[in-house]
């Protein structure tokens, strides 16, 4: 495979029925708006969500931990509260530890989601959880033996009207609907388990089918992290599948491989905008490693040298550029991506591309993304930046730091671009 004139090596893979590139899945439907309480840093905090989110502010102002807020519900989605809470450390690791006086001793996580025919931006459909610990002195001392509780609520737009309604609280499940709904009022289930992950594996009367596709799309939550010591390396081909680009980018190889014969107007794109980004590229070679586990290795044509480089032998940049482009560029992502520190990597002559392929690929995936860079902030709209800080008092997050309302006016007034009014420190979220 070749890209300009360079000598052309193929790898061929047994493939499904190739998609014309370009033509991509519909819009998926997008988290609308994120709430929590007591969570991490996250005392209290609503955070309204597009498709494409670029989260700015100083080091431990809280992106992270909003990225958590997602990562945590697809983990309850997959394995149950318990699970959940235990994988991340706990309830006390969970737990705002500020002071902000007396409060309820519980963590509350909500999302609002266009999930049904009849959601949308303003009227989404809802889920949102409350849980905390109990135990038998009611106290906590320690030693004492302590067990999960919890709430929930599913808000699902059916029809204009009501919709249906499913309320969790202890050992009853109660579901409320418009006058015409025959599914069951009342179901018992295990008081610490989630609804968010039992209701999905129920039949279609008890909203199933609408718990599945939230839960769905709340466990598809990518970060996207390239490693680019494993992305150097060669990688195995497996015959007769897609090939679905790692979180951290280690099979790029052989997603790239894949990408040039499933969908080669997408490769030769991503191509041209890696050529863009790194001025010396001539084009990409795939070259076939034989043996009893069959793969395929990547090597740069050069302008103006002889031979090739070898992926092994490129520039951290270069590898990085071409990770965040293959994912970018991904025909079938997952319906919520994210990537921290965006711009790593790359210099700024770089980054008009990468923003318009943030927007192109926002159409397909949701992204979530974080960055430092004054430079890339210059490039996006007011309504797709979210001022992230701490307050140095409670160490509570601050997200947003000034409402996205603000932001437009005070850019619309001021002869600053984006980055350098954020960087002023006129948007707050800066030290």
């Amino acid at each position: 495979m070749s890209i300009a004139g360079a000598e052309r090596i193929t790898v061929r893979l047994p493939l499904s029925p190739i998609r014309t590139s370009h033509s991509y899945p519909s819009s998926v439907g997008n988290l609308t708006y994120i709430e929590a309480t007591n969570f991490l840093s996250l005392a209290k905090v609503r955070v309204d969500l597009g498709p494409l989110n670029v989260l700015v502010g100083p080091n431990g102002a809280g992106k992270t931990n909003l990225l958590r807020t997602i990562a945590f519900l697809g983990e309850t989605a997959r394995t149950d509260l318990v699970p959940a809470v235990t994988r991340f450390g706990g309830f006390d690791a969970l737990f705002f530890r500020g002071d902000l006086g007396k409060r309820a001793r519980s963590i509350r996580l909500a999302v609002g989601a266009q999930i049904t025919r009849y959601a949308s931006s303003n009227a989404p459909d809802e889920y949102e959880i409350a849980f905390w610990e109990q135990s038998l002195s009611g106290k906590a001392p320690v030693g004492s033996i302590k067990w999960l509780q919890r709430n929930e609520t599913f808000t699902f737009k059916r029809t204009s009207g009501q919709g249906r309604r499913i309320a969790i609280k202890g050992s009853h499940v109660d579901f409320t609907g418009d006058s015409e709904d025959r599914s069951p009022t009342r179901l018992s289930m295990a008081a610490a388990s989630s609804g968010l992950s039992t209701l999905r594996r129920l039949g279609k009367q008890y909203g199933a089918e609408q718990v599945d596709e939230l839960a769905n799309l709340l466990e598809s939550f990518r970060v996207f992290e390239p490693d680019v010591a494993k992305a150097r390396q060669p990688h195995r081909l497996v015959a007769g599948e897609p090939v679905h680009l790692a979180p951290n980018a280690a099979n790029i190889a052989a997603y790239i491989a894949w990408l040039s014969e499933a969908h080669r107007e997408v490769f030769e794109a991503l191509v041209d905008d890696l050529r863009y980004i790194t001025p010396g590229l001539a084009a990409l070679r795939l070259v076939p490693l034989g043996g009893s586990s069959p793969g395929v290795s990547i090597e740069i044509k050069e302008r103006g040298l002889r031979g090739t480089t070898s992926l092994a032998a490129a520039s951290f940049g270069t590898i990085r550029a071409l990770a965040l482009l293959a994912m970018l560029h991904d025909p079938d992502p997952p319906k919520l991506t994210c990537v921290e520190e965006v711009d790593h990597g790359l210099h700024p002559y770089a980054l008009d591309r990468i923003v318009e392929r943030l927007r192109d690929a926002s159409a397909r995936t949701q992204v979530l993304a974080a960055t430092h860079s004054p430079a890339l902030v210059n490039r996006l709209r007011a309504e797709e930046l979210i001022v992230c800080e701490r307050d140095p008092e409670t160490g509570a997050s601050r997200i947003p730091a000034i409402a996205p309302a603000d932001v437009r006016k005070m850019f619309s007034e001021d002869e600053l671009r984006l980055g350098e009014l954020w960087f002023s420190g006129a948007l707050g979220g800066v030290i």
